[in-house]
């Protein structure tokens, strides 16, 4: 499993944070991740859909936020069981809870990091296929963003 821990974590940091090196999901320039692709918009933006009755870039902030923690579960040796509507509970934000929610969703990663780092026993196939999981779910949800940011004129 440690030879595909480094690239599996080289690749949610790229997706999470972005990179100034060599990309393989993210375009290179701007090098913009998921944090750096919504710390270029304000409240009114995040919280406005494309569609009425959409979501909107703060919900898939909240939700990526929300998967983690529940993943983090997992790590912990807990079974928890999601509600995924939940998830999609915030819609709108004002300027505060906008700046709250982007660095909790860091947190978050960074604790998700330091929880697939803590593990010693990969032999559960459920934790295997979960961790590597968190990769293409959150390639999804940057790449809705990332189309949701040029609709707004970002």
């Amino acid at each position: 499993m440690e030879t595909v821990l480094k690239p599996l974590l080289e690749l949610l940091q790229e997706v999470y944070i972005g990179t100034t090196e060599h990309s393989w999901v993210i375009d290179a320039k701007p090098g913009h991740g998921f944090s750096a692709a919504i710390a270029t918009i304000n409240a009114q933006q995040a919280s406005t859909p494309l569609v009425e009755g959409g979501t909107t870039v703060a919900s898939h902030t909240e939700h990526l936020r929300w998967s983690i923690y529940f993943a983090l579960k997992f790590y912990q040796g807990e079974k928890p069981v999601g509600n995924w509507e939940e998830s999609w509970e915030v819609h709108a934000v004002d300027e505060e809870q906008w700046a709250r929610l982007q660095r909790d969703l860091r947190e978050a990663y960074e604790q998700l990091i330091l929880a697939i780092k803590g593990v010693k026993d990969w032999s559960n196939p459920q934790l295997v296929q979960g961790t590597l999981a968190m990769l293409p779910h959150a390639a999804y949800h940057l790449g809705a963003v990332k189309q949701m940011l040029k609709s707004i004129g970002n």
